[in-house]
Parts: structure tokens; C-alpha cells; sequence
């Protein structure tokens, strides 16, 4: 069940079909050798674009592991990953993070109240959100939180269980890292634009190149603006700009800009009866949200990064990164069904103003050595993470407020909506980490993996209250909350013959509460740890396939409940089975495929206390998943450059709460895809949602259901140089 604090909404004012971004940027140093850098660093320019074709290739598995920071092949490490690549967006369409997360086994994506979106990996919602190896902390506090078009994207990573070790607290089920386009030796350029279903209409440019033998730049924009499936629109833009600057061979720097401005029409979905039944007249075509509803989107993005190559066998590097990041959020929340079944009302109307701004540095040595016959890579590393956020909240009022809405012809806009703040919920949090990880190569067969990390979390909260124009007029008691832990992952890898990796690991992990309870009260941070076991295959650099046997356990779950309620919900355990394959193992063949089996559910409280949801399966974590999509493209003849795509999901059904009492049925969506490419031209059809499957995607307040879009088409035409 999502908080109170992760709401979004959309406002009276007319979409924005038109946004100016205005990228200011000073040329600051930065850094550069991307996740995994090369092991031969002779490299300025030239590796960093070897690093680039390796990590994040069109025409090539991903050969080294971006979430893992060294360049180490990933049939070498005992971890389980997937890979979302721009090919497989662009084959099918996809403009924002939830529907890319459609490809990678074992993921759930949740979108809510409009724009929100959150993921269950392996059966718990505890993950981390990276954006080219940066933590985006608003996940963490908040559960959720926008995302923008994926316009600058080059491919997105998953990393599944535990990885405190390299990046810090409250990623059990797992890191989801967004890859943005790099800067590249020879000029590249593209545009794109669609028109589809729902009046949605896209558009995309980019280009990057060399200004000189030491500097590179890549730059891109991107503008989607759609009506939606139940009048549910959005509309966001974003720019980016990337510069990569090598003044010596030893040293590199990587500066990122990124912006966006988005808007979308909130989305409260419809509440059911129980049993998980929509009520006889009700249209689910129709959003009951009030047309004043809003939710906002501005942010800022700066990363700045140096590597420098001490000696062979030794770099050192820092990235720095700092975001500014509002979200400004009016809707309505609950939608309560009326005595007749025959209308509703808007019942809990909420406003929220997010002001995050973190600041975040990491610095790491890599030292290569041998002692013996055993060969370590080492990772050494210190972070720091300084955030300050604000939560603006204020005061509903006017004469639409509650409104009573009819099933049959709804008048939605029932009055003027008003909103003044009352207060401000501070959240200042300084979180220190040390970090020590050794890949060890004890003979072609055997490798191992060692990782220790020591966390020092420090967070004050108080709420201040406030006038009309955000002035403090009194000020509220602090509550702090200090804690330390040390985590660690252990990990095996055995290769009987080259293709063939058999792994075994054992990671933990810690997430601290920021919750505090109305009486002050706080909780313990939670902790848990994954084993598992797996094999990888890798025919060959552009084809593998990946399964995996894990058992997950967290403990000191706080479950959030309507007005401000905390509940102890104690122990959760998870335990499946996945299985991936992912590249072309034929010119022109694209597969993407995976199955996931998941058995999580609440366990019961130790000492013999009661837990009323004991042996319930947890929320928002579905038995069975398939996620599958085949793209091949015609390389000879007549018909050369002809492409046809076919691809399904599975959901199994989807309990939404903790008590079980209300679950999403399970369904099938089958997709479909014609292209033709001849020259530099591509023109492209996609049909979701082909048998226009009636199915509900997703859940808020345990009973309000999102219902999923209907059959919709999407025609694309870019253009490359």
C-alpha cells in the first residue's frame, strides 16, 4: 500500500503542450570512465568509446556489469542481472520507465495516481532507483516518485537482490540503474517523432560527436504529450547534455546536465466492492478525478565526474552529483462508494509540495594486484550523502470539495478548488558509507567476490508551521533518528567449461525507518539477506541465458495504513525461481524472455505474538510473471529492412494489501510490431494491447484499481546519420 506522502495529482490549468528547457551549464571537470572501466588504461577517449560499445551495445550482450563498477565480464561474477537496451525500447515503443520495466524478469512496475511509479523486484518493494550510478533518494523516502520521458536513455540495468555493499542502504529486492547516452568519437544523429491512439504525440533528437581529439558532447530532447486512456494525460520534456573532456591519457572528466518539466492528469482509479468487483453502472472508461487535479514535475540533474589513471594497475576516481528536484502534487485520493452504489465521492482530497535536494559524492581507488597465483581486483570506496528535503502540505478548500459524482453522466467539475499550506515536514539526513569489495580470480575455473560495507545514517525530521506564503509562524520538535550497519556479500563462481558459470552468493542489507509515528514514536530499521544459486550461459557475447534459484528475508516491515497509521507487520520472506534469456543469436533476431516464480508472504512475529497477516502473500507480489518479446528484422532481398515484433506479459493475480482482502485478477497483454528500414529512414507500427485484454494494471488504497489501457497503436518514423 502506497503513503500518504507518495501521492501525485494535476491541476485546472490546461496542459502544457510547449515547455522551454533551458540547459545553463558552467564546463565543470568531470568524470568519466562509465561503470565498469577498462582494464588496459592506456585509454583516454578511445577506451572510454570501447567502454561504451561494450557496456551498452545494440549489436552485443552486455559484457560487463555497470552495477557492479568494475570491468570484470559478468559470466565472471556470481550475481543475477537484466538488461533493458535502447533497441528493445525503440522495437517496442516505450516512453516512460514503467513500461520499459515490462522486459526484465522478475520486476513489477506500478504506476499510480497518474505518474508515480514504484517496483516490487522478487516479491518486496525495497529497491534502489540509480541514475547512471547516482541514487535518486526520493524512492526511498517516499516509496515512489516521477519519472521522465525516456528520450536520453541508452539502456536500463537491474541488478537483483541485496547491493548495499557498492551503494548503500534499502536495496534488498534489488538496483535499478538508468543508463543515459554517452558522448561518442564520430558524429551521430537522430530524429524521431509518432503519433498514436489517445492523441499521443512524441518527438526525439540527439547528437553527439567529437569537437576536438580531447573533447566529445552528446545532447538530446525530448517532448511526449498524450490525452491518455481515461483522459489521463501527460506531457513531459526533457533536455540533456553530456561532455567528455580527456586533457591527458591518464586523466578523464564526465559532466552531465539533465532537465525536465512535466505534467499529468492524476489518476485515483475506481474502488470495488469486495471480492475485487466493479459495481453494476460503473464505467471503468471514466476517471472520476476532479479536472482541477494536478501533478507537477521540475527537475534539475548535475553530475560531474574525474578518473584518473595513477599507474597500470591503479585508478582513482570521484563523482559528484547534486539534484533539485520538485514535485507539486493536488488530488483526489480516495474515491468512496455511496450507500446506493449508483456515485461516489471524492472523500479525501490531498495536496503535497516535494522540495528535494541532495547532494551526493563518491570516491573510489581500484588497485589490481597478484599475490601468488591469485589474481584480486580491488574496489575501495567512501560516500557521503547530504539531503534536504521539504514537504509542503496545506488546507483543501472551496465548493467542489467531496463532491458526490454519478456513475452515469458524471459532471466532474463541480466547483472551485483552493489550496493553502498550513505546515512543512522537514527531512535533513547525512548518511556516511565505507566500502571495501575484492573480485578474485583463483584460477581460469574458480572466482570469488567479497564485499564489505560499513553505513552511518543520521536523520532529523520536524514539522514547522507556516502562513499562507510559506513563512514559519511556529516551530515544531525535532525527532532524530541515528543508525549504523555493516552489510556484506559473499559470492562463488564456478566455470566448468568457458560458456557455462554455475554461482552461488549470500548478500544482507538494512533499510533505516524514516518513520515517525504522530506520538514521536520511531522504529528499527529494517534488515534481511538473500541467498541464492544460479548458472549463466553465454553462447556468446550476443546471446545468454541466465536462471536462478533465491530465498529473500526482511524483518521490521512498518506497513503504513490511512490517516497517519503505522503498523508493525514483522517478518516477510520470499523464495523463486527465474529464468532469462536475452540478445540475437541470428542477424536480425532480437529475443528478450523470462519467467519468474515468486512465493513471498508475511511470516509470523517471534516470541509468539500474533501477526494478523501471518502467512499472507505480501503485496504487490505476484506468483507467476512472463515477460517475453522476439523482434526480427529481414537482412537480404527484396524485402530487406522488414521487421516483425510480437512480445506478451503475464500477471498472476495481485494481492493489493496485506490482509489479502482485495487482489488485481491475473491477464495476459499481447503486443505486436511491423517496421521497415531502408537507408537511413525507419517507419514503425506498434499495437498494444492487440486483443484488447480487459484487465486492471494496478491498485492504490488496497480497493481503488487502475484499469489498463485499451487496444492502442503507435506509428514511428526516425531518421539517422
Amino acid at each position: 500500500m502506497q503513503t500518504f506522502t507518495n501521492r501525485c495529482s494535476r491541476t485546472n490549468s490546461a496542459r502544457i503542450t510547449n515547455l522551454k528547457l533551458q540547459l545553463s551549464a558552467s564546463l565543470l571537470l568531470i568524470t568519466a570512465a562509465s561503470y565498469g572501466q577498462t582494464q588496459d588504461h592506456k585509454d583516454t577517449l578511445t577506451s572510454t568509446k570501447d567502454l561504451s560499445e561494450v557496456v551498452i551495445s545494440r549489436a552485443k550482450q552486455q559484457a560487463f556489469s555497470g552495477v557492479n563498477k568494475i570491468n570484470v565480464p559478468l559470466r565472471d561474477l556470481p550475481i543475477t542481472t537484466s538488461n533493458v537496451s535502447v533497441k528493445t525500447i525503440e522495437q517496442r515503443g516505450v516512453d516512460d520507465l514503467g513500461e520499459a520495466m515490462k522486459n526484465t524478469t522478475g520486476v513489477r512496475a506500478n504506476n499510480t495516481y497518474g505518474g508515480f511509479q514504484h517496483f516490487t523486484v522478487r516479491g518486496f518493494a525495497n529497491f534502489v532507483l540509480l541514475i547512471d550510478g547516482v541514487r535518486d533518494e526520493r524512492h526511498n523516502i517516499s516509496t515512489s516518485a516521477p519519472n521522465t520521458n525516456l528520450a536520453n536513455v541508452e539502456s536500463i540495468e537491474v541488478l537483483k537482490g541485496p547491493a548495499s555493499v557498492l551503494f548503500g542502504h534499502s536495496a534488498l529486492g534489488g538496483i535499478i540503474n538508468i543508463v543515459r547516452k554517452r558522448p561518442t568519437a564520430d558524429f551521430k544523429a537522430d530524429f524521431s517523432a509518432s503519433y498514436g491512439t489517445f492523441n499521443t504525440r512524441r518527438m526525439r533528437a540527439g547528437a553527439g560527436g567529437a569537437i576536438n581529439d580531447k573533447l566529445r558532447y552528446r545532447v538530446d530532447f525530448g517532448m511526449s504529450d498524450t490525452d491518455g486512456y481515461r483522459q489521463s494525460g501527460s506531457n513531459t520534456n526533457n533536455g540533456y547534455l553530456a561532455l567528455e573532456y580527456a586533457p591527458t591519457s591518464k586523466d578523464l572528466f564526465y559532466l552531465t546536465i539533465g532537465a525536465n518539466k512535466d505534467i499529468y492528469d492524476t489518476d485515483a482509479g475506481i474502488p470495488v466492492l469486495e471480492g475485487s468487483k466493479v459495481a453494476p453502472g460503473m464505467n471503468v472508461n471514466t476517471r472520476y478525478n476532479d479536472p482541477q487535479d494536478f501533478l507537477k514535475h521540475t527537475r534539475y540533474d548535475f553530475q560531474l565526474k574525474y578518473t584518473r589513471q595513477l599507474a597500470s594497475n591503479l585508478r582513482l576516481s570521484n563523482q559528484l552529483s547534486y539534484y533539485d528536484d520538485n514535485i507539486n502534487y493536488f488530488s483526489t485520493e480516495e474515491l468512496s462508494l455511496n450507500a446506493t452504489q449508483d456515485s461516489l465521492t471524492r472523500s479525501f482530497p490531498f495536496y503535497f509540495n516535494h522540495l528535494t535536494k541532495p547532494w551526493q559524492n563518491q570516491l573510489e581507488l581500484t588497485y589490481d594486484f597478484i599475490t601468488g597465483n591469485v589474481e584480486h581486483k580491488l574496489l575501495a570506496g567512501y560516500s557521503v550523502s547530504i539531503l534536504d528535503r521539504k514537504t509542503y502540505n496545506g488546507d483543501v478548500f472551496g465548493p467542489g470539495l467531496n463532491a458526490t459524482i454519478p456513475f452515469n453522466n458524471p459532471i466532474l467539475n463541480q466547483g472551485y478548488l483552493g489550496i493553502e499550506d498550513y505546515n512543512y515536514r522537514a527531512t535533513m539526513e547525512n548518511v556516511h558509507g565505507i566500502y571495501l569489495q575484492d573480485f578474485v580470480r583463483f584460477s581460469d575455473k574458480l572466482k570469488g567476490l567479497a564485499g564489505l560495507r560499513y553505513d552511518i545514517f543520521d536523520g532529523t525530521y520536524y514539522t514547522n508551521k507556516v502562513d499562507a506564503d510559506r513563512n514559519i509562524t511556529e516551530h515544531g520538535v525535532k525527532s532524530s533518528i541515528s543508525k549504523s550497519a555493516l552489510t556484506y556479500r559473499l559470492g562463488l563462481v564456478y566455470q566448468p567449461v568457458e560458456p557455462l558459470s554455475v554461482y552461488a552468493s549470500y548478500s544482507t542489507y538494512f533499510k533505516p525507518s524514516r518513520r515517525v509515528a504522530p506520538n514521536g514514536e520511531t522504529f528499527d530499521p529494517e534488515t534481511g539477506y538473500q541467498g541464492e544459486i544460479g548458472s549463466r550461459l553465454e553462447i556468446s557475447r550476443r546471446w545468454a541465458g541466465n536462471v536462478s534459484l533465491y530465498y529473500m528475508r526482511k524483518n521490521n516491515q512498518v506497513e503504513a495504513l490511512p490517516g497517519g497509521v503505522f503498523r508493525r507487520i514483522g517478518s516477510a520472506e520470499s523464495k523463486g525461481f527465474e529464468f532469462e534469456v536475452q540478445g540475437n543469436p541470428a542477424p536480425g533476431l532480437d529475443i528478450n524472455a523470462g519467467y519468474t516464480l515468486t512465493k513471498a508472504k508475511y511470516l509470523q512475529h517471534a516470541g509468539g505474538e500474533v501477526n494478523p497477516v501471518a502467512g499472507k502473500v505480501a503485496s504487490f507480489a505476484p506468483e507467476n510473471m512472463l515477460n517475453a518479446w522476439v523482434n526480427y528484422e529481414i537482412q537480404n532481398g527484396a524485402i530487406k529492412g522488414l521487421s516483425v515484433g510480437a512480445g506478451a506479459n503475464y500477471m498472476d493475480e495481485t494481492f493489493t494489501n496485506s490482509s489479502n482482502s482485495f487482489a488485481l485478477p491475473a491477464y495476459t497483454v499481447i503486443d505486436a510490431a511491423l517496421g521497415y528500414r531502408v537507408g537511413r529512414i525507419g517507419i514503425r507500427l506498434n499495437v498494444n494491447n492487440l486483443f484488447n485484454e480487459k484487465y486492471f494494471a494496478n491498485a492504490i488504497f488496497a480497493n481503488q484499481f487502475s484499469p489498463g489501457a485499451t487496444r492502442n497503436l503507435l506509428v514511428s518514423v526516425k531518421y539517422s546519420l
